[in-house]
């Protein structure tokens, strides 16, 4: 084939109709991911600890479960020139408005997804992931031209206050002609939440047989409880792994590290979400002590 010479031979499908429908209800929560994010595979799709591991990795990241949602689904940009015939130009981009009601000191974390270049999952409210695949076996979000989580809205006193996310797919195709919806057993809604940051802190004066220490989310102040020894880890002033003698959970925020009686200075911290057993849980700060 010449340059400019583009071929305009049709490759048509059949039309014969599936005898099941797709059950996709309304857009219920929006998981965001990197640009570069996606599964290599049908089978990863559908495992739950691979989605786990993309958040934990800080490549997928799920926002909060819509209250209400208004599609903005784009009409078809047609032209209709002066006789009258009708010229198709573009297909119209398929997006939303989402609102969900959430605290004040939420929004700052939120917002730095704004006008960022990434690709999003949606999860229905039936708890289907709807994405695409471009091949029929990795599985992505779709690519978005738009994705901006506004302030907290205002209240007319019968209604609550609640913060808006405005988001559109920029590739009708993606949606269109390459779809995807992995046949999951798990609920997505129920079971991915976001890394929650908390704040760490060491309790009353460390000594070199015990180390107490706290952890708080920080936007509730809400004690975490339930935490494994694995999910900490404690440094010398050299960066090395103190090694401890006993660990107990004290089901109130607060645990508490045994040692024969060799603790020296250092820090305590949580380990990388990655490297938690339990947690999903990230601290910006490192606790100190003096022995």
């Amino acid at each position: 084939m010449a340059y400019n010479s583009p071929s305009c031979v049709a490759v048509l499908g059949k039309t014969g109709l599936s005898n099941c429908k797709d059950e996709l209800t309304q857009d219920a929560m929006l998981v965001w991911t990197t640009l570069a994010f996606q599964f290599a595979s049908e089978a990863d799709a559908e495992d739950e600890s691979k989605w786990i591991d993309g958040i934990n990795l800080g490549t997928v990241f799920p926002h909060p479960i819509f209250d209400e949602v208004e599609p903005a689904v784009e009409d078809n940009v047609i032209q209709e020139t002066a006789i009258g015939v009708k010229l198709f130009v573009r297909e119209g981009k398929y997006g939303g408005i989402g609102r969900a009601i959430t605290a004040q000191c939420n929004l700052a974390n939120l917002r730095t997804f704004n006008e960022v270049t990434g690709r999003a999952f949606i999860v229905t409210g039936n708890g289907k992931i709807y994405g695409t695949s471009p091949d029929g076996t990795i599985f992505r979000g779709f690519l978005l031209s738009e994705f901006h989580v506004g302030f907290l809205g205002g209240s007319d006193g019968a209604t609550k206050r609640m913060v808006q996310w405005d988001y559109q797919m920029k590739l009708p195709t993606e949606m269109g002609d390459f779809g995807a919806v992995p046949q999951i057993t798990w609920n997505p809604l129920t079971q991915l939440t976001g890394v929650v940051p908390v704040t760490i802190a060491v309790v009353g004066v460390a000594t070199a047989s015990e180390l107490i220490v706290s952890i708080i989310r920080d936007c509730d102040n809400e004690v975490v409880t339930g935490l494994v020894e694995a999910d900490f880890v404690i440094l010398d002033a050299g960066a090395n792994v103190q090694p401890t003698t006993g660990f107990t959970d004290n089901a109130d925020g607060t645990y508490t590290f045994t040692f024969s009686a060799d603790l020296e200075t250092g820090t305590v911290n949580l380990e990388t979400p990655t490297a938690q057993t339990t947690g999903q849980l990230f601290s910006a700060t490192v606790a100190s002590y003096t022995i």
